[in-house]
């Protein structure tokens, strides 16, 4: 049996990053189905000294993303249900009562010529790394950003959930993106990329309560099989 369960995935960003390819990929990997994948990269770490150039970037991405229906092309769609719409919308709000700076977005439904259960795409920033919008995972297009200053921070910070099934690194230093990426308790972590779990030759699965197991890959294949040991004394004689 294989469990691919839930995820709250980091995304690192340091300094000397390519700020703007890192910050359109975050955008780009939260509002892909309206933020509804397990692996949607829903946390943002920026180290300090970037921050404010960053969730600037971030946050006119965001606002930008273009909604409505499937056919029109947008650039995010709806969430799959009212029901679902209530659950992100509630979460939004659990935020702004916990202190976290609503920075774009937010609950009120954005203006689109569509029927549908549209949430306009949110950032958060100042988020308190043990509140619930920073540890639970809300399925839907809301982003929270913590700032570090070190790397041994950031590492704690990533690992501070209960979930681990995906991360990335963002940075031009090669040791520094290998040093972290063995650190992170993640099943599947990408270097200044980001592919929310796509690639069927990429094993995919969690760590914690993100699941047991891997699908895709050579992994994917092994968990349909069983392992057999077969001990042979050898005579000595």
């Amino acid at each position: 049996m294989t469990l691919e369960l839930g995820g709250k995935s980091p995304q690192v960003l340091f300094a000397d990053a390519d700020l703007h390819t890192a910050a359109e990929t975050v955008v780009a990997s939260l509002v892909w189905s309206a933020g509804q994948v397990c692996s949607a990269g829903t946390r943002l770490l920026v180290e300090r000294s970037v921050h404010d150039e960053v969730v600037a970037i971030v946050a006119e991405r965001m606002a930008a993303t273009r909604l409505g229906r499937a056919l029109d092309a947008p650039d995010m769609g709806p969430v799959i249900t009212d029901r679902q719409r209530t659950n992100v919308v509630g979460a939004i709000d659990t935020a702004v009562g916990q202190g976290a700076r609503l920075v774009t977005g937010g609950s009120e439904r954005p203006g689109v010529d569509a029927d549908g259960f549209f949430v306009a795409p949110t950032v958060f920033d100042r988020v308190d790394p043990s509140s619930s919008l920073a540890q639970e995972e809300i399925f839907g297009p809301v982003l929270a950003v913590i700032d570090f200053d070190s790397e041994a921070e950031a590492v704690a910070l990533a690992n501070g959930t209960r979930f681990g099934l995906m991360a990335a690194v963002w940075t031009r230093d090669v040791s520094r993106a290998h040093r972290v990426a063995r650190q992170l308790e993640a099943g599947q972590i990408f270097v200044n990329a980001y592919g929310a779990g796509t690639g069927i030759e990429l094993p995919f699965g969690g760590f914690k309560n993100s699941g047991i197991g891997r699908e895709k890959g050579v992994a994917g294949y092994l968990e349909y099989s069983q392992i057999k040991n077969v001990c042979v004394k050898v005579d000595s004689a």
